[in-house]
């Protein structure tokens, strides 16, 4: 006869860096997630933005050169995005965070489209079209950069709270007491019991 008893408690997430003492802590897994993500939104919104800027004329050219020019604002910018995100590791205000990765990302934005002018077009960005280059692309790197680290906030703060990701394994007494009896008492088929001789 079994007895209801209570529950055991949820496995707790083994891999979570989030305690009360650093609330919004993160893993080196996660750093690298918003990483990612932080590129790959920078880069589409840049890139739209210039399609729809030069009515689709720069779609091919403008997207390989935003891509190169992304690629080392990547190396540039992650880990000035890593201290930051070590520094503010303990405070538990979401806007605060917002606003600091927003700063963040207009200064990749801002040093990213310096040395794209110079390299790819050779202009100071004194001129105007260096002008439109700022207006445009500084305003999307940091909403892509403050953006890409929201979206992997929420995902880690969801995944804490469903306790999903490498689950600690909870024991199981009633398994385990169930597991003992089977390797002690093994049961016999009756079906295959070996054929009698007759007795002479």
């Amino acid at each position: 006869m079994m007895v209801a008893g209570p529950l055991p408690p949820p496995a707790s997430r083994r891999d979570s860096p989030r305690t009360d003492a650093e609330p919004l802590a993160f893993t080196r897994t996660e750093f690298l997630a918003g990483t990612a993500r932080a590129w790959g939104a920078t880069t589409l919104l840049l890139v739209l933005a210039w399609a729809v800027l030069t009515g689709g004329f720069s779609l091919v050219v403008g997207t390989v050169v935003i891509v190169l020019a992304s690629l080392p604002a990547v190396v540039i910018g992650s880990p000035g995005a890593y201290a930051l995100g070590r520094l503010l590791r303990r405070s538990p205000r979401v806007g605060a965070h917002l606003f600091a990765f927003t700063a963040y990302g207009a200064l990749v934005g801002v040093v990213t489209t310096a040395i794209a002018l110079r390299a790819f077009t050779g202009d100071s960005g004194d001129g105007w079209v260096g002008s439109i280059a700022f207006l445009v692309n500084v305003p999307l790197s940091a909403i892509g950069l403050a953006g890409a680290w929201f979206i992997t906030m929420r995902r880690a703060l969801r995944l804490d709270a469903a306790g999903f990701g490498e689950v600690a394994p909870t024991p199981d007494a009633d398994a385990a007491a169930e597991d003992a009896l089977d390797e002690r008492y093994r049961v016999i088929d009756p079906g295959r019991r070996r054929p009698q001789r007759p007795r002479g």
